[in-house]
């Protein structure tokens, strides 16, 4: 998908002027980082987007001088998979080992991508 995007991301690419470039943004998860069960169709495909978005950073913001970044987040509390993989027993025991002691929010993740979508920062 990146690769066909490039064209139109690209400075000069279709509606783009000769001076400003676009972005890519990959939203990745830690869940892979140790092992969790009924999860391995989730970590095989993780464990490809992360090295992805390092080589797309180097590769785009090189030669075209586009800006890649990527959001790798920890336990977002009320989705899915927290309703699945994360019965009550475990969010508030692990709690204490989170560096916030609460899971992150959704919230969270949209305010991070639109801060690194942002050409300035806030």
């Amino acid at each position: 998908m990146s690769h066909e995007a490039l064209n139109y991301i690209k400075k000069g690419g279709p509606g783009r002027s000769l001076t400003t470039s676009g972005l890519i943004l990959n939203i990745s998860a830690t869940l892979y980082y140790t092992a969790s069960c009924y999860q391995i169709h989730v970590d095989i495909v993780k464990v490809a987007v992360d090295p992805v978005t390092r080589n797309l950073a180097l590769e785009c913001g090189i030669d075209y001088d586009i800006k890649v970044n990527g959001i790798a987040q920890g336990s977002i509390g009320d989705t899915c998979s927290m309703h699945i993989l994360g019965p009550k027993e475990i969010s508030n025991k692990s709690r204490e080992y989170m560096p916030l002691y609460k899971l992150g929010e959704k919230y969270d993740i949209a305010i991070a991508a639109l801060y690194l979508a942002l050409d300035d920062g806030w």
